[in-house]
């Protein structure tokens, strides 16, 4: 008795899964036009729906539908919910995408529409992360909904507790968003029945998927429940999310301080050149959005043009398309538009480059410029990298060797590499050195050039078997029998425990999602390093050369390339080990040809003890018993027990997913199934007469950063240190005009080197600048931001972001998603 039932009419629409988008846009029209009538034609009836990107398509290619829709906002018979962009990944973005996906939606439904939601929904997301609680709250949002992942062990009904303090009122619905055609009364039957005398439930129905929703079967069953409930003094209702949360009291609800993880653990390494390519985007856009702030007045905003790269990252977010749970075609849609969006991120970073560079002096005849632009507001002390054409082609034997200094005249150090083009004259320049570039400005370098007979790089001291590298801080060793990095000092103390950078190859199936599992456990092989005598064939050269050899060799930097093989497969690893710092730079070049298999780099940590991973504006310590973990750019090793000892930190630009097992941390690389293998039971997956295309065959390319020192020092940085990796400041040979003035160097930002400055750009709700700044650590952090003579001094609470909009000579706290 007394029972309510809240009904929520939904129609979860995939833009892209199984489909391209475009019929994507049909659904939602269609679905959408649908819903319309029944929302006109049923009293009572009420249909709630979100994702801003669905009502820009039904506002461009069915404008009457739109306006339609506006009416019954206005009604109150459609019930927009959620406000985000699209419904994301919620483990794999940044924090900052999850920032603008509210953002630009919340933005969108109150010009649109005149509503802000305080709901918030991703249904079919597989999993999410904690850093939404902080990122939902400090955006507005009461609530939120989601369904997935059902087994897990926690409430249906709880508050959800972010890394900072922030909380959100929560509703998990394990049994899914939707309803199959004419399921509703079934579901909402066996929800009413479920539910404790004198108290009230959600049901979330509707055909979902590819749209659909209500149908008139479903809403003449379900006028039917409603007077079944009423006859037993209970009700059942159409209704929005909010009518639902706003009779709950919080103060009754269990607390959950946790991700709500894992569902679908495949999804974190699936299609991974798509992921490669996403985080190439989404780390571009923000240091690209940062150069166009400094390049002011010179250049305008470019906002049109950021927005549009912004809703090609925000799409990419999807559920289906991040995670690489889609049909091949999404793949390839995905690489044209994420590329695309790239290629004019490239621009809008060009145009800032050289309006940064006016008023630099004109070279002298016998130097090449290089310029180095940092936009964030703290120093970069890096190796970088930078290519360039000398005056003319060199065919003697002669070898023009660089030397690099400032423009004070002090010689940084500086080397010659192989440039990434074949032409056999000295023409084309390759340098790598190691410098500070200065905050949110220019640092110019200038390269000359003396004489030089060309030699093979110096090959390193070898010791019991292995090539023996010393540098400032570090020693590291390579094993001439395995190829694997066996030793690695760092100020004294050995940080690993055996042979690492070991790519194991481990049995999988067809499953894109890795639905049925947890783990990918079964080791079936491990590369393993090629003979000398193979290296012809194996790597293209005339003769015999050393599986492990020297390659690069300088004052900046020791290269040293291993050649590996599995079955068809190829692996070429390659240590560059930093003169000066206790950094060693790893890349894979992996040439997989291997069916339904899993590759992981594998790394021991002397006495690890625990593994903690970046996630959005946080960070959590991952499952040590082998489970397949989630976390973004950055991991950090903790070795040695609970208090001091030493710490790796794992910068990456490409992957996600990971496990840990004993003393070994596992990056997972690469999967191979099939495109959206979905395992149903006992039927068979993939037809038995044809091949079935699989992902990720081909070449891949993996970067890591691996940094040691002390464990408090690694964790307190690892946030800046990762973003200074993979936002890098952008290097190249300009020749100067010599005319204007050089710009007045950027706000920087002083008094704390863990604090970062995550996002930096013009309001999209008013007038002045958005500056975000994140404490990564657990302790209360204070900085300082300088702009000329003017100064801000602010502190953060641990784990915290906060949010300043500047302007007319004030700085002030606002919402994160701006709006209010």
């Amino acid at each position: 008795m007394n029972k309510t039932l809240y009904l929520i009419s939904n129609a979860h629409l995939d833009p892209v899964w199984q489909w391209e988008w475009e019929e994507g846009a049909a659904a939602a029209v269609s679905t959408f036009r649908t819903a319309a009538r029944f929302c006109r034609e049923r009293d009572g009836y009420i249909f709630c729906h979100n994702e801003a990107a669905l009502y820009e398509w039904v506002e461009e290619y069915e404008p009457e539908l739109f306006e339609e829709i506006r009416r019954l906002v206005d009604e109150g018979r459609w019930i927009i919910i959620g406000g985000w962009y699209i419904q994301p990944d919620c483990n794999m973005p940044a924090g900052e995408t999850f920032i603008r996906h509210a953002l630009y939606g919340r933005k969108y439904f109150f010009e649109k529409f005149g509503v802000i939601p305080d709901v918030a929904n991703n249904f079919d997301s597989f999993g999410h992360s904690r850093g939404l609680v902080q990122i939902l709250a400090k955006c507005g949002y009461k609530y939120y909904i989601h369904c997935r992942p059902g087994q897990l062990d926690m409430p249906d009904s709880y508050k959800w507790i972010g890394y900072d303090g922030s909380s959100v009122i929560c509703e998990r619905q394990p049994e899914g968003y939707g309803t199959g055609l004419g399921g509703a009364y079934g579901k909402a039957k066996a929800k009413i029945d479920a539910v404790k005398d004198g108290e009230s439930a959600l049901c979330l129905w509707g055909v979902g998927d590819h749209g659909g929703g209500a149908s008139e079967k479903d809403l003449d069953m379900l006028d039917v429940l409603m007077k079944e409930a009423a006859m037993n003094g209970d009700t059942v209702r159409h209704a929005a999310p909010n009518d639902y949360f706003e009779q709950i009291d919080p103060d009754k609800l269990p607390e959950w301080k946790a991700g709500v993880n894992p569902w679908a653990v495949g999804c974190y390494t699936s299609q991974a050149s798509l992921k490669a390519m996403y985080r190439a985007l989404e780390d571009s856009y923000y240091s690209t959005e940062k150069m166009c702030m400094l390049a002011r007045p010179a250049v305008a905003y470019p906002r049109e043009k950021l927005n549009g790269a912004l809703k090609a990252m925000l799409f990419a977010t999807f559920h289906d398309y991040l995670p690489g749970s889609s049909v091949e075609p999404v793949e390839a849609m995905g690489l044209r538009e994420i590329g695309g969006a790239f290629d004019s991120l490239t621009k809008l970073r060009a145009k800032a480059f050289f309006a940064m560079c006016r008023g630099q002096r004109k070279a002298e005849p016998d130097e090449i410029p290089v310029l180095v632009f940092n936009p964030h507001p703290y120093e970069c002390e890096d190796v970088f990298e930078c290519e360039f054409m000398l005056w003319d082609q060199g065919w003697s034997d002669v070898f023009k060797y660089p030397r690099l200094f400032t423009e004070d005249g002090i010689e940084v150090p500086c080397q010659p590499e192989k440039e990434l083009s074949n032409i056999p004259i000295d023409w084309r320049k390759r340098i790598s050195f190691k410098a500070k570039a200065a905050p949110s400005s220019v640092t110019r370098f200038n390269c000359k050039f003396e004489d030089r007979r060309k030699q093979e790089p110096e090959q390193l001291e070898e010791i019991d078997g292995a090539l023996v590298f010393r540098g400032e801080r570090m020693q590291a060793s390579v094993s001439r029998l395995t190829g694997l990095l066996t030793s690695w000092i760092v100020d004294g103390k050995e940080l690993l425990s055996g042979g690492a950078c070991r790519l194991d190859v481990i049995d999988d199936n067809c499953d894109s999602w890795g639905m049925t599992v947890n783990s990918y456990r079964n080791v079936i092989g491990s590369f393993g390093l090629i003979g000398d005598n193979d290296t012809p064939e194996f790597c293209a050269v005339p003769g015999p050369v050393p599986a492990v050899r020297v390659v690069e060799n300088g004052n900046v930097r020791t290269v040293v390339e291993a050649a590996f093989g599995f079955r068809q497969s190829k692996a070429f690893v390659r240590y560059a080990f930093s003169k000066s710092e206790p950094d060693i730079d790893v890349s894979v070049r992996l040439q997989m040809n291997e069916l339904e298999k899993m590759v992981k780099l594998v790394v021991p940590g002397a006495g690890l003890s625990s593994v903690i991973g970046q996630t959005a504006y946080g960070s959590e310590a991952l499952a040590m018993n082998g489970d397949e973990t989630v976390s973004q750019r950055y991991r950090v090793m903790e070795l040695g027990g609970s208090a001091g000892g030493e710490a790796i930190l794992i910068r990456g630009r490409a992957t996600y997913g990971a496990s840990v097992e004993g003393n070994e941390f596992k990056i997972s690389l690469l999967r191979t199934p099939a495109y959206t293998g979905h395992p149903l039971g006992e039927r068979r997956v993939l037809p038995v007469d044809r091949y079935t295309p699989h992902m990720d065959l081909g070449t891949h390319l993996f970067e890591f950063r691996l940094t040691g020192g002390e464990r408090q020092d690694i964790i307190d940085r690892a946030e800046r240190l990762t973003q200074l990796y993979c936002e890098k400041p952008m290097c190249m040979s300009f020749f100067p005009s010599g005319e204007g003035e050089k710009p007045a160097a950027g706000a920087r930002l002083e008094g704390d080197d863990a604090i970062v400055l995550s996002a930096y750009k013009e309001s999209e709700c008013g007038d002045g600048d958005v500056a975000r700044f994140f404490n990564p650590t657990g302790s209360v952090r204070s900085a300082r931001l300088v702009s000329g003579d003017n100064s801000f001094e602010f502190s953060l609470s641990p784990f915290s972001f906060e949010t300043y909009l500047i302007g007319c000579g004030q700085i002030r706290p606002v919402r994160a998603d701006e709006v209010l």
